[in-house]
């Protein structure tokens, strides 16, 4: 029994020497597949030649916001083209709502084109980035797309984010879509709207519904009144 155990130690040794003379004196790395797995060539990795990961992609997209304020007309169309083509055959919702975002930057035709396209994604991340690029363009298009949303979108936050972003606008044609969430929306969009409102208008009626939907129809309400200290003071001293 000793004697076969010997034989197959020594018939082992023997199969390891052989080895190392196939290596030369170079010493085995067991960590190559190259050379010890046959069917895999290159290196293992994540990535597949010609083809960017989705980290890469964002960078990508990043560096790209990064230098929007610096390129000149010919080079935000340019952009804004291929980030459309890049939009068609992204596969990623989260991938697809940072191109969104990423085109916001950069107002060409182009934009407002793949943005009217956006704001009907079938994932809801994607048209709210949709909303927050309309609220950077601005314009009567962004403002006509985001009054669509506030009225006819079933998602409540994308509902959310377009009245958010009808207050960023700046444009007064933003108020009468506004005042549609003020009057059939929920207390949350009826809430929102209030603070977009005080954002477009820069009145402020505070959470007083009554009185913005007096404003917009015409009246002069009175604004809320801001306390000083020394007032609120005096209403706690007489609520003691």
């Amino acid at each position: 029994m000793v004697r076969q155990t010997v034989f197959h130690v020594r018939w082992v040794l023997v199969g390891l020497w052989g080895l190392l003379g196939l290596a030369g004196c170079e010493a085995l790395d067991l960590t190559d597949p190259g050379r010890f797995w046959p069917f895999q060539k290159e290196s293992f990795t994540d990535q597949v030649p010609g083809v960017s990961t989705p980290k890469e992609r964002r960078e990508a997209l990043k560096r790209l916001c990064e230098r929007a304020n610096r390129a000149g007309p010919e080079e935000h169309q340019r952009i804004a083209d291929g980030l459309a083509q890049a939009y068609r055959q992204e596969e990623d919702p989260a991938l697809r709502a940072e191109i969104v975002r990423t085109l916001g930057r950069f107002p060409t035709p182009t934009t407002l084109q793949m943005l009217r396209q956006a704001v009907t994604d079938p994932d809801a991340e994607v048209r709210i980035a949709a909303c927050e690029a309309l609220s950077s363009l601005g314009g009567p298009e962004a403002v006509e797309l985001l009054a669509g949303l506030v009225q006819g979108e079933t998602d409540q936050d994308v509902r959310l984010a377009a009245v958010r972003a009808l207050g960023k606008t700046g444009d007064e044609r933003a108020k009468e879509a506004l005042r549609y969430a003020l009057t059939h929306g929920d207390p949350a969009l009826q809430r929102r709207a209030m603070l977009a409102l005080k954002e477009l208008t820069g009145q402020d009626f505070g959470g007083d519904a009554k009185k913005w939907r007096e404003y917009l129809e015409g009246g002069q309400p009175q604004p809320q009144r801001r306390l000083w200290i020394a007032d609120r003071l005096q209403q706690l001293w007489e609520a003691l």
